[in-house]
């Protein structure tokens, strides 16, 4: 006899059956993205974060206060993984150019500043919602912080392997990177949310522009 049918285990059975751990992990990442949507939705609606109680958060998003605060410390905690996630996006999508920004044609470049650009104006009520939480909340403020510099070393490291390959002028690679990044932040803050989409490609033109011409050698 088959020592896993006396042992009880069913190979084929096992293949498809998730570990518990598994479930839970997906059971908490679908209620963050019902509380991160929920969340949105109310402040591009017109609502203060600030003003916003955990119990409106948790009805808004289908839940009840005691399960928001299983999840979450507070809202503080709400806004750190909400920061974390969108800036996540802006790091897959920043990759584009990344991966490409060694080769004399950056084809990337425009794609990336495209994509980035695009994520300002989908997810521009998050970018509301952590901008004004960092202003007086340290410990997001600390965590954007930190986001943010993930993305200007991987940012330096381009330049780097741009100037590695001589395709990129000699210029300063970390000062570089973290101009060039906050430069790309506050144009998608202040010229791409709260405005009409029509301008997203100018924004796009200037930037690739701007970014092209102070990194490549012509």
């Amino acid at each position: 006899m088959c020592p896993d049918l006396l042992s009880g285990y069913d190979p084929a059975v096992s293949s498809v059956t998730r570990p518990a751990g598994s479930k839970r992990q997906d059971r908490r990442e679908e209620l963050e993205r019902r509380l991160f949507a929920a969340t949105e939705e109310l402040v591009a609606q017109g609502d203060g974060f600030t003003e916003l109680s955990v119990e409106r958060l948790a009805a808004a998003a289908g839940i009840s206060r005691s399960t928001f605060y299983v999840h979450f410390e507070d809202k503080g905690d709400l806004v750190r993984r909400l920061a974390a996630t969108v800036l996540a996006e802006l790091r897959d999508v920043s990759a584009t150019w990344w991966e490409t920004a060694d080769h004399t044609d950056p084809a990337g470049l425009t794609a990336a500043i495209t994509a980035i650009v695009e994520v300002y104006r989908r997810r521009a009520a998050a970018f509301t919602i952590i901008t004004e939480t960092a202003a007086y909340d340290p410990t997001v403020a600390a965590e954007v912080r930190g986001l943010m510099q993930s993305i200007i070393d991987a940012t330096r490291q381009a330049i780097e392997r741009g100037q590695a390959a001589g395709v990129m002028r000699p210029v300063r690679p970390a000062e570089t990177a973290a101009i060039l990044t906050w430069m790309v932040e506050r144009a998608g803050y202040q010229l791409v949310r709260g405005t009409e989409p029509a301008q997203d490609e100018n924004v796009v033109a200037a930037l690739t522009d701007i970014i092209r011409n102070t990194l490549y050698a012509r």
